[in-house]
């Protein structure tokens, strides 16, 4: 089976782990700020708070702007639900937008249109590790007055014209599942260039505690957010080879690209050629007419994992009422049409020919 994911986890792991186990150790210590700190020049040199999950960061994401007068987010349709949930968890209005089809990040036409109002933010979507129009959407959240949040979970290492996606934004999201170009097994992190938003989340994932030793006082109501040692060196040994990662993903990534050209009945999103890419996954559209369902199976008995793109979340029955700002036609068209194939460090290039030549006989 040609997995859809696979990471790899280098043998430098096995000894940091054994000193991690031998201290006693397993949270708090001093394995999860080195590996915030390695993070962070990875993201424009800003403060990376790591905890537990990336929809924990969207969650004290949310959480910490509420406390700034933030009332309601803008997010795309086409987004992870965890991203729409952690906002409503803390009590957002949350409203949709289409996605563009290139980049098929916010439909910043449409969310130009709309008159927010006061108490607003905007939340944008690196998708499958394309970096969004960064600079563009920085000019329209400071032309607005807008907090912009950016999901960049699957974007770690990649990149909008030099500047790294997470570098921009007032708050940014990172993943660092086994489906993303590093993991740490579980975790994500909250980033931030605001000192103060950073501090916030740190407090705030270690159940809002503030002080030290016999002086600390519980301060805020806070959350059990961190992430242990154990996982951090799991992301600090895949640090190690994060370039080397980040390369083979390209390469066949680009492969991928061209070959799936020749298949005439799906088409591949523009932005997956945007050089800074980082090809976090592989996504192609299916034409109408063509069953996802029937590809898939057929896939799967070749010996392929695939699996859906990602959801419409406007069709699952928890979001099905979310306020829109206006029709969600291309979001729509991903999450039905649309197929992940597999893409991950340890395959070859004789791989993608075999995914391809397996995808060639399944229609």
């Amino acid at each position: 089976m040609i997995r859809l994911a696979h990471p790899r986890i280098p043998e430098s792991v096995h000894d940091m782990l054994r000193e991690v186990l031998d201290s006693g150790m397993l949270t708090s210590g001093k394995f999860v700020g080195r590996l915030e700190a390695d993070l962070s020049a990875l993201v424009g040199g800003r403060n990376v708070v790591l905890v537990s999950s990336g929809t924990t960061a969207a969650l004290l994401a949310f959480h910490i702007l509420r406390g700034h007068g933030i009332s309601k987010v803008v997010m795309p349709d086409f987004l992870y639900p965890s991203i729409a949930s952690s906002a409503l968890r803390v009590g957002l209005e949350v409203l949709l937008v289409d996605v563009e089809p290139e980049r098929l990040n916010i439909d910043l036409a449409q969310v130009a249109n709309a008159d927010l109002g006061d108490g607003a933010a905007l939340v944008t979507v690196d998708q499958f590790g394309i970096p969004g129009p960064n600079r563009e959407i920085r000019q329209l959240a400071n032309e607005r007055g807008w907090r912009w949040v950016e999901d960049a979970a699957c974007a770690l290492g990649s990149a909008d014209r030099g500047d790294w996606c997470g570098s921009r934004a007032d708050l940014s999201i990172l993943s660092v599942h086994p489906r993303k170009v590093l993991t740490t097994g579980e975790g994500g992190a909250l980033v931030s260039g605001d000192e103060a938003l950073a501090e916030q989340a740190v407090q705030l994932r270690n159940h809002g505690l503030g002080g030290l030793g016999v002086d600390r006082r519980f301060e805020v109501p806070g959350y059990n957010a961190r992430l242990s040692e154990l996982h951090a060196v799991v992301g600090l040994a895949g640090l190690g080879i994060f370039e080397e990662m980040l390369a083979a993903r390209r390469r066949l990534g680009r492969l991928y690209l061209d070959l799936l050209d020749e298949v005439d009945w799906l088409s591949v999103p523009p932005g997956f050629a945007t050089p800074g890419a980082n090809f976090q996954s592989i996504v192609a559209l299916l034409d109408s007419g063509v069953q996802r369902t029937t590809v898939m199976e057929k896939l799967k008995a070749a010996g392929v994992e695939s699996t859906i793109a990602g959801y419409a979340i406007h069709r699952e029955p928890a979001f099905a009422g979310l306020g829109r700002l206006g029709p969600l036609v291309h979001s729509d068209e991903v999450a039905l049409r649309g197929i992940a194939l597999p893409l991950h460090e340890n395959m070859s290039e004789k791989d993608v020919h075999e995914v391809v030549a397996a995808l060639m006989k399944a229609r």
